[in-house]
């Protein structure tokens, strides 16, 4: 099976002109895209990335995750099942166990959303490819783009990450002259 691709891509069309003017003027006119894939990893796995303020949830850089759903809701007594369980059975000893990630561990209560095996978050934006006028960075795991539908995490926020951008070339064109 074919594996399916989430792509961001920066046009320079914009910039084309001034990336023109330094043309020969710089070694490698790749470094401002190699600094803003950087900057794009650390802004969604870094320490402060969309991956860890989202961990229980909530909304960031524009986007909202929800937490885990209820696993679900019993038609005998109306109590509802989290996702984590932890209620006792209806039938036979004990606490209904947690609904299984797809690492096979049972989710916990305070467990991190789409943290379970790590795999998104390390390849998150681990594609990439970089010309003198592109950069086109995404992921090629097979799930991410369904899992992006909801929880979207490699995006643009516009205008931070545009301004993000801007200041880079900025730097990098006073630096060529």
């Amino acid at each position: 099976m074919p594996e399916t691709t989430l792509h961001m891509k920066i046009d320079t069309r914009s910039v084309d002109e001034t990336l023109k003017k330094v043309k020969g003027r710089t070694k490698d006119p790749k470094i401002p895209f190699t600094r803003i894939h950087r900057q794009m990893q650390v802004r969604v796995s870094g320490p402060a990335g969309i991956f860890e303020q989202l961990r229980h949830g909530g909304t960031y850089r524009g986007v909202m995750w929800k937490y885990f759903a209820p696993q679900y809701t019993r038609k005998t007594d109306g109590i509802t099942v989290p996702a984590w369980g932890g209620v006792p059975k209806i039938r036979g000893n004990g606490l209904v166990k947690g609904r299984k990630r797809p690492s096979g561990a049972r989710v916990k209560q305070g467990d991190a959303i789409m943290q379970d095996t790590g795999n998104l978050r390390a390849r998150a934006l681990s594609s990439v490819r970089i010309t003198n006028t592109r950069l086109v960075m995404g992921t090629n795991l097979r799930y991410a783009a369904e899992v992006s539908k909801h929880h979207p995490f490699a995006f643009f926020h516009l205008p931070d990450d545009m301004e993000m951008m801007r200041q880079t070339f900025r730097e990098y064109f006073d630096n060529v002259r």
